[in-house]
């Protein structure tokens, strides 16, 4: 799960994380969530990931949309609701981040010095890549087969006898692992089961410093780099488009911030709050079943260590500051004209979807809520409309960046 899922705000921006219908990732929070929902189901006789096939369902829940007093959001006299500033007068500080040699190095070891080793076979302790499908009586059972997966031998992360029949396969070879289920697995129906996983290696994973790697390295890394000037161009590209990226996002949020600041909410419809509280526990309920085979009480016991009360308490909280936000920028969208219909919003999604690992535009709006992801939309097409408005002061804090002609350049 990722950067304060869904529809929580970070800094003042609503983010809606990439991946969503298909992975996970997170912020410090979040990550913190994962790994202790991670502990709590290793606890639990050690699932693997391959036994994960619960189903993915809603909660039990009539949505507050269907409700026969719901008024859209985009129905609603905004001005009961909101007055704005006058906004095309604001004027915002950002800081641009300054990229460094130190930068674009650490982005090179982290990300790009990583490849598939395939002149050796598979040994104790090695994390190998792997695709695999696991069949009962023929026939391939629900989460039993990845592809591009990572493992590492010795770890205990599938079932006995897994790992041990790796050692000893070449990469690009495929082998039949004939294997049963073991006594105390989480999922009982499957304790003494048979199946057979099918398993190709596509590679032993290693990696290298961007310091010391030679090109004979890097060739048999399998990287995409044929020298390290190369490696370094990729990196340096990769970082300050990264800096660009969060300089765009500092402007973003500053503008957001100051329209709070000096906007006039007199009123947030509480069925909003509501419908917020619901999307939000809709999506984590699926995504709590699908990477951890619990619903999202037992999520939320095991991730936040707290009741669900509690849980929706503090979801409240926060989600009454994402319906200040939301009615703010459906008042700017109405000042400035600017078109959302549902043709428009499709296409956003169909568009948007590949970014967030959905299948369909159909997909992303139902993982969300039609709300949440109009909203989305909308903050997007009136921040791009604000930032030739406003009046943006470049500030920093940061060294200047360190020029690649005096640092290390014989190392490149």
């Amino acid at each position: 799960m990722k950067k304060k899922l869904g529809t929580l705000c970070l800094a003042g921006v609503l983010i809606l994380c990439a991946g969503a219908c298909g992975s996970k990732s997170g912020d410090k929070t979040e990550q913190t969530a994962q790994n202790n929902t991670e502990n709590a189901v290793d606890a639990n006789n050690g699932e693997s990931k391959e036994s994960a096939d619960s189903s993915e369902t809603e909660l039990e829940t009539v949505k507050v949309s269907e409700r026969e007093d719901y008024v859209a959001l985009q129905d609603i006299d905004i001005s009961t609701y909101v007055t704005l500033p006058e906004y095309k007068k604001i004027s915002v500080q950002a800081d641009k981040p300054k990229v460094t040699d130190e930068d674009i190095e650490n982005y090179i070891n982290n990300n790009l010095m990583e490849g598939l080793i395939t002149d050796r076979a598979v040994q104790e302790g090695d994390v190998v890549n792997i695709d695999y499908v696991g069949k009962r009586d023929g026939v391939a059972f629900q989460g039993g087969s990845d592809t591009n997966a990572p493992l590492k031998i010795g770890s205990g992360s599938f079932i006995p006898g897994f790992e041990e029949g790796l050692i000893g396969v070449m990469p690009k070879s495929t082998v039949d692992l004939n294997l049963t289920f073991p006594e105390g697995y989480k999922n009982e129906a499957l304790v003494g089961v048979e199946v057979v996983f099918t398993v190709t290696v596509n590679g032993i994973i290693e990696s290298a410093e961007y310091a010391t790697v030679t090109p004979e390295k890097m060739e048999a890394l399998g990287l995409a780099y044929k020298s390290k000037e190369e490696l370094w161009e990729a990196g340096q590209k990769a970082v300050e488009e990264q800096a660009e990226s969060a300089y765009q996002t500092y402007i973003d949020n500053a503008i957001i911030e100051k329209l709070i600041e000096e906007s006039t909410i007199t009123e947030i419809p509480d069925y909003f709050v509501e419908e917020e509280v619901q999307n939000y526990n809709n999506y984590m309920n699926t995504m709590s079943q699908k990477f951890y085979g619990m619903d999202l009480e037992a999520y939320v016991a095991a991730a936040y260590q707290m009741t669900m009360q509690d849980y929706n308490e503090n979801l409240k909280v926060e989600s009454k500051e994402i319906v200040k936000q939301y009615l703010i920028m459906e008042a700017l969208r109405r000042a400035e004209k600017i078109e959302v219909t549902e043709e428009l919003l499709n296409k956003f999604a169909d568009e948007k979807a590949p970014s967030f690992d959905c299948t369909s535009g159909a997909q992303l709006i139902e993982q969300y809520g039609h709300s949440t992801f109009r909203m989305y939309m909308v903050q997007d097409l009136v921040l791009e409309r604000l930032r030739s408005l406003v009046t943006v002061e470049e500030t920093s804090d940061m060294p200047e960046t360190q020029s690649a002609e005096e640092s290390n350049t014989e190392d490149r």
